[in-house]
């Protein structure tokens, strides 16, 4: 019986220690588990980050260039005024020559604008006014009510945002 008693002993030991084991395991696998997940959430978190900051460097993008275009078209507006003057003046052919000269940079500058998404609207006389996209600088009593009767300064959009509304007169 004393050699039952040691292989008794010897067995609950292994079994002990078996135990012991499959604790150690069934600890791991839930640590495991856990380090899984929270991988899985900080994966999860990282790409909601990526989309939030692409979305973010777009909308600064747009802000951006949107703050760049309001501060440049007084500038051609101004320029473009100053070289329709020129058909009531009479320039001599160097001045002439000056101002076709700043007449070809507003449309290279215009088209730079184009290239950025900028858009130039001009409504036609006899369009329906549109208070989305026009605004009525004064009103005339010829032509049809609630049309434009004539375009005063265009209108810009960039990237189908209005920057301007085109400034309009309207027949009331």
């Amino acid at each position: 019986m004393k050699g039952n008693n040691k292989e008794d002993k010897k067995t609950k030991n292994f079994e002990l220690q078996i135990q012991e084991l499959a604790n150690t395991i069934d600890a791991l696998e839930d640590e495991k588990l856990e380090i899984s997940n929270q991988l899985k959430r900080a994966l999860a978190d990282y790409q909601n980050l990526e989309k939030n900051t692409e979305k973010f460097l777009r909308l600064r993008f747009l802000q951006v260039k949107k703050n760049l275009v309001e501060d440049i078209l007084p500038i051609t507006d101004s320029l473009t005024i100053a070289i329709e003057s020129k058909k009531a003046l009479e320039l001599d052919e160097k001045t002439s020559a000056w101002v076709d000269g700043v007449s070809a940079s507003i449309e290279n500058l215009e088209k730079v604008l184009a290239d950025m998404g900028l858009t130039k609207f001009i409504p036609k006389k006899g369009d329906k006014f549109d208070p989305e996209v026009h605004e009525a600088i004064t009103v005339v009593d010829k032509g049809k009510k609630d049309h434009i009767f004539d375009t005063i300064q265009p209108g810009y959009k960039l990237d189908d945002i209005l920057i301007r509304p085109a400034r309009v007169a309207v027949s009331k």
